[in-house]
């Protein structure tokens, strides 16, 4: 607690400074409209950084390390080559990617088949089909992917699959076509 004597000096120096007029001319050089747009931007500023303190960065690709054929309905696909992983939320010996914040996310799928044959993949959030991609031709080899962006809460898993029973052979070209990528692009 202040002492009342504390009080008393305290209130006695403000009489005193506002008698000779300090205060009059204080607030007539004070720039109102100034004042508040430097408040509003340092509070942008204070909030962008509690933004990036708070949230780090969310990416990953892999790739396929090898062909798969005979696919069951449904089977999931295991990118398991994982060239990057920022922020550990791809799972590469279980093919998924687990949002760790609710976010805006970014997902491609690039597959491919050898001439022949033909292959169609899900892009899956949790149970819910969100992308779907298609490669093959009768003649030559065919590479096809698919793009898409999603709102995501944390803790749901994004995968791929192989699409019921149509199509039978996912071909490892070049190694980085078969690829699964992602990226956080807004936290919500």
């Amino acid at each position: 607690m202040k002492s009342p004597v504390r009080i008393c000096l305290l209130v006695c120096l403000l009489i005193s400074v506002a008698n000779t007029g300090i205060i009059k001319r204080f607030v007539d050089e004070i720039d109102i409209p100034t004042l508040v747009q430097r408040l509003d931007d340092l509070t942008n500023r204070v909030a962008q950084n509690e933004r990036k303190l708070r949230y780090h960065p969310v990416a990953f690709k892999a790739h396929l390390s090898q062909r798969m054929e005979n696919l069951s309905p449904n089977q999931r696909i295991i990118f398991d080559d994982v060239q990057l992983n920022i922020g550990n939320a791809y799972h590469g010996n279980l093919g998924g990617f687990l949002a760790p914040v609710n976010g805006t996310y970014l997902f491609s799928v690039s597959v491919c088949s050898t001439s022949g044959h033909f292959i169609v993949l899900d892009l899956m959030r949790n149970n819910d089909v969100i992308g779907r991609v298609l490669a093959g031709d009768s003649l030559y080899d065919d590479c096809s992917s698919e793009t898409t962006i999603a709102e995501l809460k944390s803790g749901d898993e994004i995968y791929v699959q192989h699409h019921l029973n149509v199509g039978d052979l996912l071909q490892v070209q070049q190694h980085t076509l078969d690829s699964f990528t992602g990226a956080l692009l807004a936290v919500i």
